[in-house]
């Protein structure tokens, strides 16, 4: 893996990490991670995809990681889009690759979405994760989050794990639950953006134009299934799958059968070079 320190156009600083594969690279993935989290827990992703044949490049979040900004903030979801537009751009120039594939895993899979819509056709292919596209609040819950955000944004709520709903893999749960990378205090502001980003991605759903990969466990418990099924029915490209792993939970690449998931990803992948 390699890292460096990178200032998108966007003029976001932040951390890349890579992964690479020992000679000429079949394709090129940018990858966007989710939501309180960090590209460095997508290493045994990355080396199984350079193994390969596959190189992988992923950021660290405006507010993640170590990203240079605030951590758990953001002024507007539109910030994360305009990032990885731009942090795409850079993977191309970077790698040489004329067109790349976009993977998201949660809110990154609800980042990858808005991005595929902006930039149609010069996508290679979209690949989805258990994709943050339902988001499990009541009306008043929204109604205050909404309020909050207006009157104080950086306001902190100290946020519960659902670390069952993670994975069953408990190592990895327990490295995540002590991992200082991993903020457990988002602010409001973060909060009421991605729940107004979720509403505004279903909006743009039409104007995807690559193939997609659309994946998700069907024992997740922090985005359900259904949201999967529904962006695959709303999907009008002809060139689209929905695989459901029945058993696994949110984070599908950190399941014990992870290379399964990884696998199915390299697959569609190879097909999608001929």
């Amino acid at each position: 893996m390699k890292e460096e320190v990178l200032r998108l156009a966007s003029d976001n600083e932040t951390v890349v990490r890579s992964w690479h594969y020992s000679g000429t690279p079949r394709a090129v993935v940018a990858g966007i991670h989710g939501f309180a989290e960090h590209s460095g827990r997508y290493n045994h992703f990355g080396e199984f995809l350079a193994e390969r044949g596959f190189d992988l490049y992923m950021y660290d979040l405006r507010g993640h990681g170590l990203s240079r900004s605030e951590r758990g903030y953001v002024d507007s979801f539109n910030d994360f889009i305009h990032d990885t537009v731009s942090f795409i751009e850079y993977v191309k120039k970077r790698s040489g690759a004329s067109r790349v594939f976009l993977f998201g895993h949660s809110m990154g899979g609800l980042i990858a979405v808005n991005v595929a819509a902006i930039l149609g056709d010069d996508l290679e292919g979209l690949i989805t994760s258990g994709a943050a596209l339902e988001v499990r609040t009541t009306l008043a819950q929204g109604l205050l989050l909404s309020i909050l955000g207006s009157v104080s944004p950086k306001k902190r709520i100290r946020l519960p794990i659902a670390t069952e709903c993670l994975t069953s893999d408990e190592s990895v749960v327990r490295r995540y639950i002590e991992d200082p990378l991993v903020f457990k205090d988002p602010t409001v502001k973060l909060l009421v953006e991605f729940g107004r980003a979720v509403q505004e991605a279903w909006r743009k759903v039409d104007a995807i134009r690559c193939p997609a990969l659309i994946l998700h466990g069907e024992g997740d418990c922090l985005v359900p299934a259904s949201a999967s099924r529904n962006l695959y029915e709303r999907l009008r490209v002809p060139d689209k799958t929905l695989v459901v792993y029945k058993g696994m939970r949110h984070e599908i690449l950190n399941e014990p059968e992870w290379t399964r998931v990884a696998g199915d990803i390299v697959e569609w992948l190879n097909r999608h070079l001929i």
